[in-house]
């Protein structure tokens, strides 16, 4: 008998038609995933951006716009607002009532430090220990006292945690409390 001879299937042909089905398949999914993603994004009203840089205040403004071809953005023009800069004059060192209490145990630091700010010209209050012990030194002003607490923070103790706190003692316009951060 004679018959018809077919040549053995190859399996890398039928490899190479699952790969490349594979690939066709993602390829269309993606398209139509990036088609919505343009559309909804054609139909956004507005984006704003808005940048702050130091004192000076960008804002960006765009509109998004969208063709059948391609996506298109269309920006409104910049505006840039000119630094100012404010001067807060600071009280006199005299004029400000400074209480520094011990939050590590180190005998006569509170002390020390006390006679650093009389020194500066701050009127100082006796100083005291704290409890409990603290990692890290603060210091407390009453409303109103912000700059003069960050200033005398800068002198005395650069790490510290600088907080309004309005359950001060009333004689007493800053309190500093030396914590275990505190480098003299």
């Amino acid at each position: 008998m004679t018959g018809r001879h077919v040549a053995p299937k190859s399996r890398a042909r039928d490899l190479l038609i699952f790969v490349g089905g594979i690939i066709v398949v993602g390829a269309v999914v993606f398209g139509l995933l990036w088609l919505s993603g343009s559309w909804r994004a054609g139909r956004a009203a507005e984006a704003t951006t808005t940048s702050v840089a130091a004192v000076a205040v960008t804002t960006t403004t765009t509109t998004p716009t969208t063709t059948t071809v391609a996506p298109t953005t269309t920006a409104a023009p910049t505006t840039t607002v000119a630094p100012t800069s404010t001067t807060i004059a600071l009280r006199p060192t005299d004029e400000v009532r400074v209480l520094v209490l011990n939050a590590v145990g180190v005998a006569g630091l509170a002390a020390e430090v006390t006679e650093r700010l009389e020194s500066l010209g701050y009127q100082t209050l006796t100083p005291a220990n704290y409890q409990p012990t603290l990692e890290q030194s603060r210091v407390w002003y009453h409303a109103g006292f912000a700059p003069e607490a960050f200033e005398l923070a800068g002198a005395v103790a650069p790490d510290a945690l600088i907080e309004e706190n309005a359950d001060l003692t009333p004689e007493a316009d800053i309190v500093v409390v030396l914590g275990a951060s505190y480098e003299g």
